[in-house]
């Protein structure tokens, strides 16, 4: 039944960190590579004067033979410059493809594994035909529909422009057309670019979704995280075994052993020189208390029976002083002691 459980429950902080972790991170790539086409357009503004420039002098030393008359060595020599050229253009575009994706989650780094499974083309082909393929297809076919909607604007306003450039002559004709290329490459990438901002909220939504969770699910990462709560009651039955363990080692250092006198037994300690009052090291009730007061008979621990002070002092935390309002009755129980050991 857990295995067809809805996943309704949203997706526990543990849950979206592991899914970091490996990789998964809400991340829209339309909007990486329109970053990263931004940055060649901006450019391509400032200084796309000058990159013609570079590229006609390049072309121009490339057939003037400057470069040698070895075809090898010359297209070496040309591939150079025309690198050299490009790369302001793409260090740009990089810096901007991270700085997108920063943006969008961060970097994760994580082990290459390659897994056959990915490889199989049963599950390319039902990718293929989920439901998330079919958005991906919608999503392809509107951007051919807004793509050729707005290249049908462009070009028909250029139709409407072209009987005037027959008065122009040749510079002024490069002017316009270089004019109406940007503008028509600027409205399209202003375009794609907040169709890529909204395919980033939708990678959001769709990334959220697959990661929610069944509430077995949540149960079972409770556990996990929490422990097994049989686990979590043995840990705590260790846990005091070994409190009363270091409590009866403390029985024979005590002074006095106070009871009421079957069911309670505490035992106090007390240095007069080292000590500004009593303090509680050991206390138990039923079979603790037999065992405490087996100890101290073991030990020649003094034992009293006192009903009252034995209940009262039994309420205190261990290894704490008595209240000031139980000197006196503690007093008159240990100056009975020190009596007792001085007669002897």
């Amino acid at each position: 039944m857990a295995d067809f459980e809805e996943k309704t429950e949203q997706a526990t902080p543990r849950r979206r960190q592991k899914a970091r972790e490996e990789g998964q991170i809400a991340r829209s790539r339309e909007l990486i590579s329109m970053s990263a086409t931004g940055g060649i357009l901006l450019m391509f503004y400032f200084s796309g004067a000058s990159f013609i420039g570079r590229i006609t002098d390049m072309m121009r030393k490339l057939l003037a033979l400057q470069y040698g008359r070895n075809p090898v060595e010359a297209m070496k020599f040309a591939t150079a410059e025309m690198l050299w050229i490009l790369i302001p253009f793409l260090g740009i575009a990089l810096t901007l493809a991270l700085a997108s994706g920063a943006a969008q989650g961060g970097f994760v780094l994580k082990p290459v594994k390659f897994e056959f499974g990915k490889l199989s083309p049963l599950k390319g082909f039902k990718q293929l035909f989920s439901k998330y393929g079919l958005v991906e297809f919608l999503k392809s076919l509107f951007k051919f529909v807004i793509g050729g909607a707005i290249f049908y604007l462009i070009l028909r306003n250029l139709m409407n422009i072209l009987p005037l450039t027959a008065m122009m002559d040749i510079r002024d004709m490069l002017s316009l057309a270089g004019k109406l290329l940007f503008r028509a490459i600027l409205i399209i990438f202003l375009t794609f670019f907040v169709f890529a901002v909204i395919d980033y909220f939708y990678q959001r939504w769709r990334h959220a979704e697959s990661l929610k969770m069944t509430k077995e699910e949540i149960k079972q990462e409770y556990k996990e995280t929490e422990g097994d709560p049989m686990v979590k009651s043995r840990v705590k039955s260790i846990q005091r075994e070994m409190a009363r363990r270091r409590m009866m080692q403390e029985v024979p250092k005590a002074s006095v052993v106070i009871t009421n006198p079957t069911h309670i037994a505490v035992a106090l300690k007390y240095k007069k020189d080292d000590m500004a009052a009593p303090v509680l090291v050991a206390k138990g009730a039923g079979f603790v208390a037999e065992k405490i007061k087996e100890i101290a008979k073991k030990h020649r621990i003094p034992i009293v029976e006192d009903k009252p002070l034995a209940r009262t002092i039994f309420k205190l935390q261990l290894d704490s002083f008595i209240p000031p309002e139980l000197y006196r009755a503690v007093a008159k129980i240990l100056a009975y002691i020190y009596n007792l050991r001085g007669a002897a």
